[in-house]
């Protein structure tokens, strides 16, 4: 990865980033950038596509406004975030080296960065290769009969226990945050972890949560899925041991 400034036009409004990109990536134009409203819908974030360069854009939004909430926005979106560089897209990069240490599949990623305007909202830029021969999760799960579907559940399961085991857990765990090749193989989009706590309480609430937000219906689906996770998000000791 180097370093580089560059220009974008996101709803036609032009902003600075501070990129961090790999040499071997398509350059990337400053416009041709159309919005992708029907995946803002499934997420907190902003996307938009390049055709030419077959690229997909997120951009987090900041959660304050300097207008309504000026001393959150300082602290929280501009300290915080950018000038620390904890920014969304920079932790959700290192989040996927940890994937692909654990041998799990990855979208490509262009580059991410952040913005250099302070009051850009769109603090935060990843872009990422355009998977459009592959379904979401959730379009690709509505399409299996039982067998198929309790095969899909075993594998996510295998993959999100090899993650707890290397202590970690998906910050955001549902369906529509990977996708599904040809091949049937699993890819993850949304590649955000987090170090799983100590604490069982903790641990417990998260796990809950996470099968909440699954976006797996189905209530056998979801108690298989439920079966193969609890040990490993029990207690840290029961996770190693298992």
């Amino acid at each position: 990865m180097y370093k580089k400034l560059q220009r974008f036009f996101f709803l036609k409004r032009p902003g600075w980033y501070l990129l961090n990109r790999a040499p071997v990536n398509p350059v990337l134009n400053l416009h041709g950038l159309t919005p992708m409203p029907h995946l803002d819908d499934k997420s907190s974030s902003r996307f938009f596509l390049q055709e030419k360069t077959d690229t997909l854009f997120k951009l987090v939004h900041d959660k304050y406004s300097p207008r309504e909430d000026f001393w959150r926005w300082l602290g929280r979106d501009i300290i915080s975030k950018r000038l620390t560089g904890s920014y969304d897209a920079h932790k959700e990069y290192q989040s996927r080296r940890i994937l692909k240490k654990l041998g799990q599949r990855t979208v490509n990623v262009r580059c991410y960065g952040v913005a250099l305007n302070f009051l850009n909202p769109l603090g935060s830029l990843y872009a990422m290769e355009h998977m459009s021969r592959c379904q979401a999760g959730s379009d690709y799960y509505a399409t299996l009969d039982d067998t198929s579907r309790a095969r899909f559940i075993d594998t996510l399961a295998s993959q999100v226990a090899a993650l707890a085991e290397a202590g970690y857990y998906h910050r955001d765990l549902h369906l529509d945050n990977l996708m599904v090749d040809e091949s049937t193989q699993l890819i993850w989009i949304d590649t955000h972890v987090k170090a799983l706590p100590s604490s069982r309480e903790k641990r417990q609430a998260l796990f809950d949560n996470m099968l909440t937000n699954s976006r797996i219906d189905d209530p056998a689906d979801r108690a298989r899925l439920k079966g193969h996770l609890a040990p490993y998000f029990s207690s840290a000791n029961e996770a190693r041991s298992h």
